[in-house]
Parts: C-alpha cells; structure tokens; sequence
C-alpha cells in the first residue's frame, strides 16, 4: 500500500491507511515504536505483556484454523464442566445440619 509522506514542522508524518488501522486495532491513542529494520521503516504498536500473549495466541489459532467461536464455546464448556463438578462435590458432601 503506497502513502506519502508530508512535512510537519521539522518531522515528516504518514497517514496510516483505514484498513491497517483496522487490521492492527490502532486507535488515535495507540503508542507505535518507529524503527528502521533492513531499509525499512517499521512502526509497531507499543504492546504490554497481555497484548503480546494474545497475539501470540490469535497467531496459533489461525494457524491452526480455530476461529474466535471455538474459543468461547470451549470457554463454555469447561465452565459447565466446572459448575457440574461443584454440584457433584455438594451433593457428595455430608450434610453438616445434622
């Protein structure tokens, strides 16, 4: 995707097309590192641990081919799971009215 650069005081800026805007989740507050890697500018938004580790993730799932869907059906499930083996170690428990 080809943007130009304009002059801004002693700066340049580019304007980052809506559809990278989009696809990387920017907003008008995100922080970006801007480095030159190989030639290239590279500006990458300035991530904390949980944003890289969902990344991480969301990079995984596409590989292999798990949609966002799965993810929260499988959330649900082991939430059932989970609530069910609570009420089975309720009913199991001795009743302490006695």
């Amino acid at each position: 995707m080809k943007v130009k650069a304009r002059k801004v005081g002693n700066s340049l800026t580019v304007t980052i097309p809506k559809d990278v805007v989009y696809e990387m989740r920017l907003t008008a507050d995100t922080d970006l590192n801007v480095f030159v890697r190989e030639g290239a500018v590279v500006m990458e938004p300035v991530l904390d641990e949980w944003d890289r580790l969902m990344m991480r993730m969301r990079a995984q799932a596409a590989e292999s081919d798990i949609t966002e869907a799965d993810v929260f059906q499988a959330i649900a499930d082991v939430r059932a799971q989970a609530a069910a083996e609570r009420r089975a170690a309720k009913a199991a428990a001795p009743d302490d009215a006695a």
